[in-house]
């Protein structure tokens, strides 16, 4: 059962994990005494070796408290053997974690245990994830930057600030830039929230991937190939649900896609927000601005794998809640690849669309054939593919079935379409493309609110 924990989340992950001050004050820098743990240690500037002793012998319910200065190591810095621990540096780019000199292909920052606070600190040059965290519960990430300092490159590392398999989650504050794949990535998680936080220069920007209860605003996504994005992988145990993503800014996300592989390597250049193989989620009040491809793209898991044995998952597999969901059955299972009860309204349009990557049809085939479809005429900011409507018209709302009930709120600068994908395909013509008038009819419902994440 989910309980009741409001006041536990506004004081931290599990209203239990220690308070810290976020930047050196007018008192001076951070020391053991603002940190709330047991045992506590300051590493001089640079102390790369005795930082390493420290951690391989950490205790629970320890702190480490970072000078100012630049840490270059030769190998991973990771946390496994304690829960309840506190790295605390003395702010963005005040501490820097220098990974650049590391052979082995190894992440930054690497972290299996509960109860952790990661602060104040910048980790540059991993050779895979900046900051991965995994399989644990209660983890905090405040005010961390990962960037790589050669800038976008398909040879960065795939992921920026990596909580996966993570269980009460928050991220606020903090930053990624150069990610090969997502600057800030929440996988295969429940209950999360994302908030404030800046994502610039990455392929995807923010990305929540097979997660569920997550809350995620303030955010700034811009300069990225995607904003910030939300779907499902086929086979994944943890099937995602009610994620709202609200109140960010999702702007100039044009950059060229230059992931060397993987699921975000087929998204267009100029993508705002895509929602894939998801369900109960709302997309509200965000800013969206100058994705040159579209704002908002609502698809099917069918998009990235049309065999639907690739999308079953056992009984005895599933993790966390899906017996409300009315996923689609069988008697062994669950599949998981229809994107329904989606909720896109009240977000603003400005300048979108207007330039699809259309450049590949091999890598990136949905922005190539955007491109044939609407010709000189700018791309709808939001969209759906119809994938297992059972009916659809150009012509004619009541010849359009809405079987997934995707609800379109009128909103500033937003057209709407829906594309029926599979016959442009073979036909790529607007003619194929049903664009209704406001209020968008069948799809003017209103659609219901996510389940926040309760810590």
């Amino acid at each position: 059962m989910r309980t009741l924990a409001i006041l536990a989340f506004a004081l931290g992950c599990t209203g239990e994990t220690p308070q810290t001050p976020t930047e050196p004050t007018d008192a001076g820098p951070i020391t053991c005494k603002d940190v709330e743990r047991t045992n506590c240690f300051e590493i001089a500037a640079g102390d790369v070796k005795t930082l390493q002793d420290t951690v391989n012998l950490l205790e629970d319910d320890s702190a480490i408290v970072l000078e100012a200065g630049t840490y270059a190591f030769d190998n991973a810095l990771t946390v496994r053997n304690a829960n309840g621990v506190t790295i605390i540096g003395q702010g963005i780019d005040q501490t820097v974690l220098d990974f650049n000199a590391v052979q082995a292909q190894t992440n930054g920052v690497d972290v299996i245990a509960d109860d952790i606070v990661l602060e104040g600190f910048t980790v540059v040059d991993a050779k895979k994830d900046g900051v991965r965290v995994e399989d644990s519960n209660g983890v905090v990430f405040r005010k961390v930057k990962v960037t790589w300092s050669g800038g976008p490159l398909t040879t960065n590392g795939a992921y920026g600030l990596y909580p996966v398999k993570v269980t009460n989650v928050l991220m606020e504050d903090s930053e990624a830039y150069n990610a090969s794949d997502a600057g800030i990535y929440v996988g295969q998680c429940v209950n999360a929230i994302i908030r404030n936080n800046i994502a610039m220069g990455n392929v995807a920007g923010i990305e929540i991937e097979n997660t569920q209860y997550a809350d995620v605003y303030g955010n700034l996504a811009e300069d990225n190939t995607a904003g910030l994005i939300m779907f499902d992988l086929p086979g994944n145990p943890v099937i995602g649900r009610d994620v709202r993503i609200h109140d960010n800014r999702i702007i100039n996300n044009n950059r060229e896609n230059f992931a060397p592989g993987g699921t975000v390597s087929v998204i267009p250049a100029g993508t705002g927000t895509l929602a894939l193989a998801s369900r109960r989620s709302e997309i509200d009040n965000n800013t969206y601005e100058n994705n040159q491809t579209t704002d908002v793209a609502l698809l099917s898991g069918f998009v990235i794998n049309g065999d639907p044995a690739a999308w079953h998952i056992l009984n005895e597999d599933l993790v966390g809640d899906t017996d409300d969901l009315g996923l689609i059955s069988d008697e062994t299972g669950v599949f998981n690849y229809r994107s329904e009860n989606i909720w896109v309204h009240d977000n603003t349009h400005s300048n979108s669309g207007g330039n699809p990557d259309d450049a590949d049809f091999v890598a990136r085939e949905i922005g190539f054939l955007l491109g044939v479809v609407y010709g000189e005429e700018p791309v709808d900011a939001v969209w759906y593919d119809a994938i297992g409507e059972s009916s659809f018209s150009a012509t004619d709302a009541a010849g359009n079935s809405n079987d997934n009930n995707m609800c379109i709120g009128v909103a500033t600068g937003m057209t709407f379409a829906s594309l029926n994908l599979e016959e442009l395909i073979d036909t790529p013509s607007l003619e194929n493309v049903y664009r209704p008038e406001p209020p968008f009819a069948p799809f003017d419902c209103e659609g219901t609110r996510p389940i926040a994440p309760e810590f």
